[in-house]
């Protein structure tokens, strides 16, 4: 592929970081019980770590990115048996998925939601770069009885660090273990969203796209019974999903440290060493531009996946007119929130405090 003379697409200068984060780098509570595992002789394996994805056509070259790092990074003492969740998908891009297999140690199926999503699908509300795929995780504990403990992770990941580590934090009786969303907590305009509109505090509010979730608890709780109710009470419009698991799981979620979920979008940029997974959310892509934190990691797998090709050239065929489309999104996204804080109905406003602990 010739790309001398491609255009470098930058994204540095719009819609940038307005507020320094507070949030810590240290989990509320402890380390994992796997961290003193990782290193040493290597043994008989110590059980299985599921880990669950979900996805769609556009984001299936990504998930070879976040398996391939998953491969180079995580313990050889654990087997990972992986899901991918969808609702259809292309044939070629599966397979070369599936070639995973072949490493010793990973087992990746690929599942079918089609079903249980037409329950939800007429309740939901879709927006840009959203789509359903964002709520697949919310039936894992409902179709997967054999796990009480999972891990999640979004498609546009980069794992640095042992996985097996995020799977063995102790989640006590939290319902899910997760790191302060970035993408909220470095825009004011958010930060107020969630505190007006959700009733949460922002800095306690975490994203996501990398957690570790108590599934017997989701189960013996009626999470999912939750969940729809509350769906058909309010649409959240702003950050969707995360609006309802963060509603749903308040003051019932272990913080974990911010270097399981670090993202391009916060001003403070941390060294490898402390990373553990890259999160490239929002528009901060590196399939897209050129300047992005991090963006190393993500090409230094990318170079050893099927999908090469194909990532290298939707970064080459950038355009300025797909960066005036991000500034569209963002800007837009920006005032919905503001449309949501001045709503006189708005959630909290309307509800208050229906879920978590009671004062």
């Amino acid at each position: 592929m010739q790309t001398e003379n491609v255009t470098k697409i930058y994204r540095k200068g719009w819609n940038e970081a307005d507020v320094e984060l507070l949030t810590p780098l240290k989990a509320d509570r402890g380390e994992s019980k796997a961290a003193e595992n990782k290193k040493g002789e290597r043994k008989a394996k110590k059980g299985i770590v599921p880990i669950f994805f979900a996805t769609d056509d556009n984001y299936l070259p990504f998930l070879s990115i976040t398996l391939e790092s998953i491969w180079e990074n995580s313990s050889r003492e654990y087997d990972y048996v992986m899901y991918v969740l969808h609702s259809g998908v292309r044939k070629e891009y599966e397979e070369k998925i599936l070639r995973y297999n072949e490493k010793e140690g990973f087992s990746i199926s690929f599942v079918d939601v089609t079903e249980p999503l037409k329950k939800i699908s007429a309740h939901l509300h879709m927006r840009d770069y959203y789509t359903c795929t964002t709520y697949f995780r919310i039936f894992i504990a409902s179709m997967f009885p054999q796990y009480d403990k999972a891990v999640y992770l979004d498609c546009d990941t980069v794992v640095l660090g042992d996985v097996s580590e995020l799977y063995h934090y102790d989640l006590g009786d939290n319902l899910l273990g997760g790191a302060p969303c970035e993408g909220v907590n470095s825009f004011q305009i958010y930060k107020d969203y969630v505190s007006k509109v959700d009733g949460l505090n922002p800095d306690f509010f975490f994203n996501a796209g990398v957690i570790l979730m108590n599934l017997k608890a989701f189960r013996e709780e009626g999470f999912y019974e939750q969940f729809a109710d509350l769906l058909k009470k309010y649409k959240f419009t702003v950050i969707q999903d995360e609006d309802y698991l963060n509603v749903l799981c308040q003051d019932r979620v272990l913080r974990l440290p911010r270097a399981w979920n670090k993202s391009p979008v916060a001003p403070d940029v941390l060294p490898r060493e402390d990373l553990r997974i890259v999160h490239y959310l929002m528009t901060w892509k590196p399939w897209h531009y050129s300047d992005i934190p991090y963006q190393e990691y993500f090409w230094e797998y990318a170079e050893k996946t099927e999908f090469y090709d194909l990532l290298k050239g939707m970064k080459d065929s950038a355009t300025p007119e797909n960066v005036e489309k991000d500034k569209q999104v963002e800007a837009n996204l920006k005032a919905l929130a503001k449309s949501e804080i001045d709503r006189v109905d708005g959630y909290f406003k309307t509800y208050g405090k229906c879920y978590g602990k009671k004062a």
